[in-house]
């Protein structure tokens, strides 16, 4: 690969490979130790570096150099045992594998971080086929996941990105034994951009129909979602002790909301009631969860864990599109209609109010006065539609005059009106706009 240039730093960058080790990194005159300002200049400090490289063999890392594989590890003892690791960890295997793991984190460079971009873009979605096996992060992922026939989307490689660009962050604040950076400069890790969807509201009709057709556990996680915002997560791990009658609410412990933190949900009297019967009915079950469903008539009770496949078959059988989730924006939306974007924000558990603006869209009463003070008044009192033979006559009638002088109006109507007809000698040369006057003939 030539020498290119990082217009986003405004530096010049080399990147080849010799004996089976890539070099890369910005365009430096060893001599002089200033970046080159010109192509030929960086051309001209690359061939010097080949040269270089060639003599060279294979060469150890040098003391005080940091690996990749050192990186991650660095960034591991962080991130480990956090609600994400999981995901975190097979991010950090696949960029391991890619990269190196060997490989000096200073000879990462953005060329390096888009050529893994392209190459992730083409990578299958993989799904997780293990069942009920837990996932243990040293299996071999090709005895728990089979691809699919869809590639990745840039929301998914984001999620790779960042975890490469904390993980360099991090070597870029620790230092050696000299006090040295671990990585000098830091490379620019992309944010690739997203698709922006709207919330799509389920319409109380059709969680009406689909309450009637999920099952019993399915049916009251539903209601409650409804009435309460809860997320699918948090509805179907609630339990007797979470409930707060005094308070008239749910207490949300921090490890099961998104944002990490504890949490009180107010319930209103509706969901009061459906709490009240949810809780009697667990006491008497003698279950700790409020939602449980139960195999066969003498199986036992168990704790839903995520009713992915009951809720796709009620999709599929109601012919609808929705995901559990849009539950939830149906409280939020149905919350703005009737209070503050700041009342809003917080019944809605929103760290971002960036997160609250999108349902806000969704119920701008602004928006919609405005729409509806826009109607065509054409259509206020819409004739009787006509025929197809009608409306054949009617553009014959149009298109083919009745007498010459009906066919010299309709000669005239390019250059102007019926009632404000243009004459002729007035008419410019482009046969549209009035012009200085032709000379009589």
């Amino acid at each position: 690969m030539t020498v290119y240039l990082n217009k986003a730093r405004g530096r010049w960058m080399y990147n080849f490979v010799r004996n089976g080790q890539r070099h890369a990194g910005y365009c430096v005159d060893p001599a002089s130790g200033e970046p080159a300002k010109t192509k030929t200049e960086a051309k001209r400090i690359e061939e010097a570096l080949k040269v270089e490289a060639s003599k060279e063999q294979p060469r150890a890392l040098p003391p005080g150099a940091c690996t990749l594989a050192q990186t991650f590890a660095a960034f591991a003892t962080r991130k480990r045992g956090g609600k994400n690791w999981s995901n975190e960890a097979a991010y950090i295997r696949e960029m391991l594998t890619w990269f190196g793991a060997d490989a000096p984190v200073s000879d990462l460079t953005e060329q390096h971080i888009w050529e893994y971009v392209a190459w992730s873009r083409e990578q299958p979605v993989m799904i997780y086929v293990g069942g009920s096996k837990k996932r243990d992060p040293n299996a071999d992922p090709a005895d728990l996941y089979r691809p699919s026939n869809r590639k990745r989307k840039d929301s998914t490689i984001n999620r790779y990105l960042i975890c490469l660009g904390e993980a360099l962050g991090l070597a870029h604040g620790l230092k050696d034994s000299g006090g040295r950076p671990l990585l000098a400069e830091l490379p620019k890790v992309p944010r690739l951009a997203e698709p922006e969807h709207l919330p799509r509201p389920v319409s109380d009709d059709d969680l009406r129909a689909i309450i009637e057709r999920v099952p019993q556990h399915l049916a009251d996680g539903v209601v409650l979602a409804r009435l309460m915002g809860f997320r699918k997560g948090e509805v179907f791990s609630l339990t007797i002790e979470q409930i707060d009658f005094q308070n008239r609410g749910v207490w949300l412990e921090a490890s099961s909301t998104k944002a990490n933190r504890a949490e009180f949900v107010t319930a209103g009297t509706e969901a009061m009631e459906v709490l009240i019967r949810l809780v009697t009915q667990a006491r008497d079950w003698k279950q700790r969860h409020l939602l449980t469903y139960q195999r066969g008539e003498k199986g036992k009770r168990q704790p839903v864990k995520n009713p992915k496949r009951a809720w796709q078959t009620a999709m599929k059988a109601l012919g609808l599109q929705y995901r559990f989730h849009d539950t939830k924006a149906s409280y939020v939306t149905a919350v703005a209609h009737v209070a503050t974007a700041a009342v809003t924000q917080q019944l809605a558990r929103h760290r971002s109010y960036e997160t609250t603006k999108r349902y806000l869209r969704v119920a701008d009463e602004a928006a919609r006065n405005a729409v509806e003070a826009i109607p065509m008044k054409a259509f206020a009192n819409p004739a009787t539609p006509r025929t197809r033979k009608q409306e054949s006559q009617t553009a014959t009638a149009d298109a083919s005059p009745s007498t010459p002088e009906q066919g010299k109006e309709k000669a005239l109507e390019p250059l102007g009106s019926k009632a404000f007809p243009i004459r002729p000698e007035l008419v410019g040369a482009t046969g549209f706009e009035p012009a200085t006057p032709r000379p009589p003939v």
